[in-house]
């Protein structure tokens, strides 16, 4: 028994130093760890910052006549369920479709860019290609269609693209 007490508390020692080396060396470097995950607030493309926002600050933006939001997600799904008036530019289609929607997208528009949230790309890629064709008021809703459809907001389905 006394054996089992004695590498019980030999373990305990182990881990409380072990446990307080961790928290001293994460004082040391320049860098930090943090004590708890902040969502970044913004995004680097091509030496752009864009603001990443969420569902409901993009939803402030909704009734704005000079908002234009841009789904990002596959033609399926937006045509299953999207933004009120949001149109339709995947990564995948955007050369052949930004032609026709270039005049429904003004280069003075706020535009708000959204797919599956936090871990798609797809609004990222697509952010990039507009940055290419001089748009620069750009923002990515970073929960995404999921995260709008969770708050209750408005949304519309499609029979034919957008």
């Amino acid at each position: 028994m006394n054996i089992i007490v004695s590498l019980f508390m030999r373990a305990a020692i182990i881990a409380s130093i072990c446990f307080c080396i961790g928290i001293a060396s994460n004082f040391v470097p320049a860098r930090q760890i943090p004590w708890l995950y902040v969502p970044p607030k913004e995004v680097t493309i091509s030496n752009h910052k864009i603001p990443l926002i969420d569902s409901e600050q993009a939803q402030a933006w909704l009734e704005d006549k000079q908002t234009v939001f841009v789904d990002t997600r596959e033609e399926k799904d937006y045509m299953a369920g999207h933004v009120p008036g949001a149109i339709s530019l995947t990564p995948e289609n955007k050369e052949e479709r930004f032609p026709g929607l270039e005049p429904l997208m003004p280069q003075t528009s706020r535009i708000v860019l959204y797919c599956y949230g936090p871990d798609c790309d797809n609004a990222e890629r697509v952010a990039s290609f507009l940055l290419d064709f001089g748009y620069t008021d750009l923002m990515i809703m970073s929960d995404g269609y999921p995260g709008w459809e969770q708050k209750g907001f408005p949304v519309e389905q499609s029979h034919k693209r957008k």
